[in-house]
Protein backbone atom coordinates (compact mmCIF):
# COMPACT_ATOMS: atom_id res chain seq x y z
CA UNK A 1 0.00 0.00 0.00
CA UNK A 2 1.33 3.48 -0.60
CA UNK A 3 2.82 5.04 2.30
CA UNK A 4 -0.26 8.12 3.81
CA UNK A 5 1.99 9.31 6.61
CA UNK A 6 1.52 13.16 7.21
CA UNK A 7 2.91 15.93 9.32
CA UNK A 8 0.86 19.00 9.79
CA UNK A 9 0.00 19.42 5.86
CA UNK A 10 3.77 18.06 5.00
CA UNK A 11 4.61 14.52 3.72
CA UNK A 12 6.97 12.01 4.97
CA UNK A 13 8.68 11.60 1.25
CA UNK A 14 10.26 8.48 0.17
CA UNK A 15 12.44 7.42 -2.73
CA UNK A 16 10.00 5.59 -4.49
CA UNK A 17 7.27 8.60 -4.64
CA UNK A 18 6.91 11.59 -7.27
CA UNK A 19 6.99 14.73 -5.38
CA UNK A 20 5.31 18.06 -6.89
CA UNK A 21 6.24 21.46 -5.77
CA UNK A 22 4.08 24.39 -5.36
CA UNK A 23 4.32 27.40 -3.44
CA UNK A 24 1.45 28.99 -1.32
CA UNK A 25 -1.06 31.21 -4.01
CA UNK A 26 0.45 29.53 -6.70
CA UNK A 27 -0.82 26.90 -9.28
CA UNK A 28 0.34 23.39 -10.26
CA UNK A 29 0.19 20.98 -12.58
CA UNK A 30 1.10 17.44 -12.61
CA UNK A 31 1.68 15.44 -15.95
CA UNK A 32 1.46 11.60 -15.68
CA UNK A 33 2.58 9.34 -18.13
CA UNK A 34 0.46 5.83 -19.76
CA UNK A 35 1.34 3.36 -21.45
CA UNK A 36 -2.61 2.77 -22.87
CA UNK A 37 -5.64 4.88 -23.64
CA UNK A 38 -8.41 5.28 -21.14
CA UNK A 39 -12.04 6.40 -21.25
CA UNK A 40 -12.39 6.45 -17.44
CA UNK A 41 -10.22 9.61 -15.81
CA UNK A 42 -9.96 9.80 -12.24
CA UNK A 43 -7.86 12.31 -9.74
CA UNK A 44 -8.06 11.38 -6.01
CA UNK A 45 -6.48 12.72 -2.67
CA UNK A 46 -4.84 9.78 -1.21
CA UNK A 47 -6.58 6.16 -1.84
CA UNK A 48 -9.54 6.40 -4.52
CA UNK A 49 -12.52 6.11 -2.78
CA UNK A 50 -15.36 8.29 -1.05
CA UNK A 51 -15.13 11.85 -1.02
CA UNK A 52 -11.03 11.39 -1.27
CA UNK A 53 -12.54 11.15 -5.33
CA UNK A 54 -11.87 15.11 -6.71
CA UNK A 55 -12.90 14.30 -10.66
CA UNK A 56 -14.11 11.08 -12.27
CA UNK A 57 -15.48 11.34 -15.49
CA UNK A 58 -15.24 9.94 -19.13
CA UNK A 59 -14.63 13.78 -20.74
CA UNK A 60 -11.40 14.99 -22.22
CA UNK A 61 -11.42 18.09 -19.87
CA UNK A 62 -12.93 18.16 -16.80
CA UNK A 63 -13.14 20.62 -13.35
CA UNK A 64 -14.43 20.73 -10.32
CA UNK A 65 -13.66 24.08 -7.82
CA UNK A 66 -9.76 24.43 -7.54
CA UNK A 67 -9.38 20.74 -9.02
CA UNK A 68 -9.17 20.06 -13.22
CA UNK A 69 -8.34 17.03 -15.15
CA UNK A 70 -7.07 17.44 -19.09
CA UNK A 71 -6.39 13.94 -21.35
CA UNK A 72 -4.27 14.44 -24.26
CA UNK A 73 -2.58 11.44 -27.01
CA UNK A 74 0.57 12.30 -28.40
CA UNK A 75 3.67 9.57 -28.77
CA UNK A 76 2.05 8.34 -25.30
CA UNK A 77 -0.88 8.46 -23.21
CA UNK A 78 -0.88 12.06 -21.01
CA UNK A 79 -3.37 12.63 -18.37
CA UNK A 80 -2.84 16.22 -16.48
CA UNK A 81 -4.10 17.27 -13.23
CA UNK A 82 -4.42 20.57 -12.04
CA UNK A 83 -4.82 22.62 -8.38
CA UNK A 84 -5.50 26.44 -8.47
CA UNK A 85 -4.46 28.70 -5.51
CA UNK A 86 -2.60 26.61 -3.38
CA UNK A 87 -2.99 26.15 0.55
CA UNK A 88 -0.59 24.54 2.94
CA UNK A 89 -3.11 21.78 3.32
CA UNK A 90 -3.19 20.83 -0.21
CA UNK A 91 0.30 19.15 0.62
CA UNK A 92 -0.16 15.55 0.52
CA UNK A 93 -0.70 12.17 -1.41
CA UNK A 94 -2.89 12.05 -4.42
CA UNK A 95 -3.75 9.37 -7.00
CA UNK A 96 -4.58 9.51 -10.37
CA UNK A 97 -5.86 6.90 -12.97
CA UNK A 98 -6.84 5.95 -16.46
CA UNK A 99 -8.52 2.86 -17.49
CA UNK A 100 -11.32 1.20 -19.55
CA UNK A 101 -13.61 1.62 -16.42
CA UNK A 102 -13.94 2.97 -12.78
CA UNK A 103 -13.58 -0.09 -11.27
CA UNK A 104 -10.25 -1.10 -13.11
CA UNK A 105 -8.22 2.07 -13.41
CA UNK A 106 -4.85 1.60 -12.72
CA UNK A 107 -3.78 4.34 -10.13
CA UNK A 108 0.00 6.61 -10.33
CA UNK A 109 0.62 7.56 -7.02
CA UNK A 110 2.75 10.99 -5.95
CA UNK A 111 2.94 13.83 -3.92
CA UNK A 112 2.25 17.37 -3.42
CA UNK A 113 4.57 19.33 -1.28
CA UNK A 114 3.58 23.57 -1.02
CA UNK A 115 5.90 25.68 0.46
CA UNK A 116 4.81 28.95 2.61
CA UNK A 117 6.96 31.45 0.38
CA UNK A 118 9.45 31.19 -2.72
CA UNK A 119 12.81 32.70 -2.50
CA UNK A 120 14.36 34.02 -5.70
CA UNK A 121 17.27 35.78 -4.33
CA UNK A 122 15.41 39.76 -5.15
CA UNK A 123 14.23 40.73 -1.87
CA UNK A 124 16.62 42.97 -0.16
CA UNK A 125 15.23 42.09 3.49
CA UNK A 126 15.88 38.58 5.25
CA UNK A 127 12.55 36.39 4.81
CA UNK A 128 11.08 35.80 8.30
CA UNK A 129 8.93 33.35 9.61
CA UNK A 130 6.81 33.24 12.49
CA UNK A 131 5.95 29.29 13.56
CA UNK A 132 4.20 27.43 16.31
CA UNK A 133 5.74 24.23 17.97
CA UNK A 134 5.36 21.35 16.32
CA UNK A 135 4.39 22.72 12.95
CA UNK A 136 6.19 22.60 10.14
CA UNK A 137 7.83 24.88 7.66
CA UNK A 138 8.68 24.41 4.03
CA UNK A 139 10.10 26.98 1.90
CA UNK A 140 11.22 26.74 -1.75
CA UNK A 141 14.75 28.55 -2.90
CA UNK A 142 14.73 29.42 -6.81
CA UNK A 143 17.97 29.43 -8.44
CA UNK A 144 18.80 30.47 -12.15
CA UNK A 145 21.89 28.15 -12.64
CA UNK A 146 21.44 24.55 -11.79
CA UNK A 147 24.09 22.64 -9.93
CA UNK A 148 24.88 19.09 -8.71
CA UNK A 149 24.72 19.29 -5.44
CA UNK A 150 22.32 21.09 -3.23
CA UNK A 151 22.74 21.12 0.53
CA UNK A 152 20.31 22.73 3.31
CA UNK A 153 22.15 24.05 6.56
CA UNK A 154 22.01 26.45 9.63
CA UNK A 155 23.82 29.37 9.76
CA UNK A 156 27.24 28.55 7.31
CA UNK A 157 27.08 25.43 5.24
CA UNK A 158 29.71 23.07 6.58
CA UNK A 159 30.81 20.64 9.45
CA UNK A 160 27.75 20.13 11.55
CA UNK A 161 25.70 23.20 9.99
CA UNK A 162 24.80 20.65 7.26
CA UNK A 163 21.27 19.57 7.70
CA UNK A 164 21.26 17.08 5.00
CA UNK A 165 22.45 17.29 1.31
CA UNK A 166 21.78 15.63 -1.96
CA UNK A 167 23.65 15.36 -5.14
CA UNK A 168 19.76 13.63 -6.47
CA UNK A 169 16.54 15.10 -6.54
CA UNK A 170 15.47 14.32 -2.79
CA UNK A 171 16.54 13.59 0.24
CA UNK A 172 15.46 13.17 4.14
CA UNK A 173 17.67 13.21 7.05
CA UNK A 174 15.86 12.96 10.53
CA UNK A 175 13.29 15.82 10.74
CA UNK A 176 14.68 17.35 7.53
CA UNK A 177 13.95 17.05 3.79
CA UNK A 178 15.45 18.56 0.87
CA UNK A 179 14.23 18.26 -3.27
CA UNK A 180 14.67 19.72 -6.19
CA UNK A 181 12.88 20.36 -8.62
CA UNK A 182 14.22 20.55 -11.59
CA UNK A 183 11.37 20.23 -14.16
CA UNK A 184 10.45 24.23 -13.22
CA UNK A 185 12.51 27.03 -14.78
CA UNK A 186 14.02 28.08 -13.12
CA UNK A 187 15.08 25.21 -10.83
CA UNK A 188 13.98 25.12 -7.12
CA UNK A 189 15.19 23.78 -4.34
CA UNK A 190 12.47 23.69 -1.32
CA UNK A 191 13.60 22.06 2.11
CA UNK A 192 11.59 21.41 4.80
CA UNK A 193 11.30 21.11 8.82
CA UNK A 194 9.14 19.01 10.33
CA UNK A 195 7.77 18.83 14.05
CA UNK A 196 9.26 22.41 14.97
CA UNK A 197 10.58 22.82 18.88
CA UNK A 198 11.79 26.22 19.81
CA UNK A 199 15.18 25.07 19.32
CA UNK A 200 14.61 25.39 15.84
CA UNK A 201 14.27 29.28 15.89
CA UNK A 202 17.44 30.51 13.30
CA UNK A 203 18.69 31.35 10.60
CA UNK A 204 18.95 28.89 7.76
CA UNK A 205 20.39 28.29 4.38
CA UNK A 206 19.82 26.58 0.97
CA UNK A 207 22.88 25.98 -1.24
CA UNK A 208 22.56 25.03 -4.81
CA UNK A 209 25.15 25.83 -7.67
CA UNK A 210 27.46 28.19 -6.04
CA UNK A 211 24.21 30.16 -4.63
CA UNK A 212 22.42 30.22 -1.72
CA UNK A 213 19.20 31.94 -0.41
CA UNK A 214 18.94 32.72 3.31
CA UNK A 215 15.68 32.94 5.55
CA UNK A 216 14.90 32.87 9.16
CA UNK A 217 12.94 31.34 11.98
CA UNK A 218 11.17 32.14 14.80
CA UNK A 219 9.87 29.08 16.95
CA UNK A 220 7.01 30.06 19.78
CA UNK A 221 4.89 27.74 21.97
CA UNK A 222 1.63 27.01 21.11
CA UNK A 223 -1.36 29.73 22.38
CA UNK A 224 -4.20 27.92 23.26
CA UNK A 225 -7.17 28.41 21.27
CA UNK A 226 -11.05 28.97 23.25
CA UNK A 227 -13.46 25.69 22.04
CA UNK A 228 -16.89 26.86 21.64
CA UNK A 229 -17.67 25.49 25.26
CA UNK A 230 -14.53 27.67 26.73
CA UNK A 231 -16.06 30.86 25.51
CA UNK A 232 -19.53 29.84 26.44
CA UNK A 233 -17.93 29.12 29.75
CA UNK A 234 -15.82 32.50 30.04
CA UNK A 235 -19.46 34.79 28.56
CA UNK A 236 -21.14 32.91 31.76
CA UNK A 237 -18.64 33.62 34.10
CA UNK A 238 -18.19 37.28 32.79
CA UNK A 239 -21.38 38.09 32.97
CA UNK A 240 -22.10 36.56 36.48
CA UNK A 241 -19.46 39.00 37.74
CA UNK A 242 -20.77 42.06 36.43
CA UNK A 243 -23.75 40.94 38.09
CA UNK A 244 -22.19 40.29 41.35
CA UNK A 245 -20.52 43.65 41.30
CA UNK A 246 -23.02 45.58 39.93
CA UNK A 247 -25.93 44.12 42.76
CA UNK A 248 -23.03 44.83 45.21
CA UNK A 249 -22.47 48.76 44.50
CA UNK A 250 -26.26 48.77 44.30
CA UNK A 251 -26.90 47.64 48.20
CA UNK A 252 -24.07 49.91 49.47
CA UNK A 253 -25.80 52.38 47.48
CA UNK A 254 -28.94 51.95 49.24
CA UNK A 255 -27.82 51.60 52.75
CA UNK A 256 -25.29 54.74 52.36
CA UNK A 257 -28.79 56.57 51.57
CA UNK A 258 -30.80 54.89 54.14
CA UNK A 259 -27.75 56.14 56.96
CA UNK A 260 -27.85 59.25 55.52
CA UNK A 261 -31.19 59.78 55.99
CA UNK A 262 -31.33 58.27 60.02
CA UNK A 263 -28.61 61.14 60.91
CA UNK A 264 -30.98 64.06 59.45
CA UNK A 265 -33.78 63.12 61.89
CA UNK A 266 -34.74 66.61 63.13
CA UNK A 267 -34.64 67.03 67.31
CA UNK A 268 -37.46 66.57 69.00
CA UNK A 269 -38.90 68.72 72.25
CA UNK A 270 -40.57 66.94 74.43
CA UNK A 271 -42.60 69.35 77.47
CA UNK A 272 -43.95 68.54 80.62
CA UNK A 273 -46.95 70.97 80.90
CA UNK A 274 -48.35 71.78 84.27
CA UNK A 275 -52.15 72.93 84.07
CA UNK A 276 -52.70 76.89 85.14
CA UNK A 277 -55.00 77.32 87.34
CA UNK A 278 -57.68 79.34 86.95
CA UNK A 279 -56.00 82.36 89.45
CA UNK A 280 -53.58 83.67 87.93
CA UNK A 281 -52.03 84.56 91.53
CA UNK A 282 -51.44 81.51 92.87
CA UNK A 283 -50.44 79.84 89.53
CA UNK A 284 -47.52 80.33 87.27
CA UNK A 285 -47.16 78.51 83.76
CA UNK A 286 -44.08 76.47 83.89
CA UNK A 287 -42.53 74.44 80.91
CA UNK A 288 -39.64 71.46 81.51
CA UNK A 289 -38.26 71.14 78.26
CA UNK A 290 -35.78 67.50 77.20
CA UNK A 291 -34.05 67.67 74.15
CA UNK A 292 -33.61 64.29 72.59
CA UNK A 293 -31.62 63.52 69.52
CA UNK A 294 -33.69 60.52 68.87
CA UNK A 295 -37.34 59.37 68.39
CA UNK A 296 -37.14 57.48 71.75
CA UNK A 297 -40.10 56.93 74.26
CA UNK A 298 -39.56 58.31 77.89
CA UNK A 299 -39.33 55.09 79.55
CA UNK A 300 -36.10 54.47 76.91
CA UNK A 301 -34.75 57.42 76.86
CA UNK A 302 -31.15 57.65 78.04
CA UNK A 303 -30.41 59.10 81.24
CA UNK A 304 -26.84 60.02 80.88
CA UNK A 305 -27.50 63.26 78.86
CA UNK A 306 -27.66 65.82 81.80
CA UNK A 307 -26.83 68.27 79.77
CA UNK A 308 -29.31 68.65 77.62
CA UNK A 309 -32.09 69.28 79.86
CA UNK A 310 -33.29 72.73 80.27
CA UNK A 311 -35.35 73.60 83.32
CA UNK A 312 -37.00 76.76 83.76
CA UNK A 313 -39.83 77.58 86.58
CA UNK A 314 -40.90 81.24 86.87
CA UNK A 315 -43.18 82.45 89.75
CA UNK A 316 -46.06 80.14 91.28
CA UNK A 317 -46.16 76.72 90.29
CA UNK A 318 -49.23 74.42 91.49
CA UNK A 319 -47.99 71.00 92.06
CA UNK A 320 -51.73 69.07 92.25
CA UNK A 321 -51.23 66.26 90.53
CA UNK A 322 -48.14 66.41 88.86
CA UNK A 323 -46.07 63.34 88.17
CA UNK A 324 -42.58 62.89 86.54
CA UNK A 325 -42.64 61.94 82.92
CA UNK A 326 -39.61 59.72 82.97
CA UNK A 327 -39.08 56.97 85.21
CA UNK A 328 -35.40 56.73 85.07
CA UNK A 329 -33.58 56.59 87.71
CA UNK A 330 -30.51 59.14 86.63
CA UNK A 331 -33.56 61.87 86.10
CA UNK A 332 -32.57 64.99 85.03
CA UNK A 333 -35.14 66.49 86.84
CA UNK A 334 -36.37 66.64 90.43
CA UNK A 335 -40.12 65.10 91.59
CA UNK A 336 -42.27 67.96 92.03
CA UNK A 337 -45.31 66.40 94.52
CA UNK A 338 -47.44 68.59 95.37
CA UNK A 339 -48.19 67.06 98.40
CA UNK A 340 -44.72 67.15 100.11
CA UNK A 341 -43.81 70.71 99.22
CA UNK A 342 -44.58 73.89 100.96
CA UNK A 343 -47.30 75.48 98.83
CA UNK A 344 -46.56 79.17 100.01
CA UNK A 345 -42.53 78.20 98.81
CA UNK A 346 -41.66 78.35 95.01
CA UNK A 347 -38.93 75.70 94.23
CA UNK A 348 -36.69 74.99 91.47
CA UNK A 349 -34.07 71.97 90.64
CA UNK A 350 -31.45 72.63 88.18
CA UNK A 351 -29.41 69.43 88.02
CA UNK A 352 -26.15 69.44 86.01
CA UNK A 353 -23.20 66.63 86.15
CA UNK A 354 -21.28 66.19 89.56
CA UNK A 355 -23.54 69.36 90.77
CA UNK A 356 -27.03 70.07 91.96
CA UNK A 357 -27.99 73.72 92.78
CA UNK A 358 -31.25 74.09 94.89
CA UNK A 359 -32.89 77.81 95.35
CA UNK A 360 -35.54 78.70 97.51
CA UNK A 361 -37.52 82.37 97.35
Amino acid sequence: MFPTALQDGNPEVTDAQFVYYGVIGGNITVPLVFQSSGTWKMFCREECEGENILINTTDVRAQTGRYSIEYEIKSVYVLSVSISKLTESDSGQYSCGLAGSSSSASLTQFVIVVAEALLDGNDDQLKHFDKETGSSLTVGCSFKQPGNRAFFCRGECGGNNTLVHTDNVKAQRGRYNIGYASHTDPGVLYVSITQLTKSDSGRYRCYLGGSSREFEVTVTDVIPSLTGQNQYGLYVGLTLTVTIILVSVSVLIFYKKRSSKRKDVPVETQYADVTEATDSNKLTHSALSFLNKARVSPNNASCSNTDEVVSSVSRKVHFKDFSPVSTCKASNYQNLNGATRDQDQIYSTLKIPDQTLQTQS
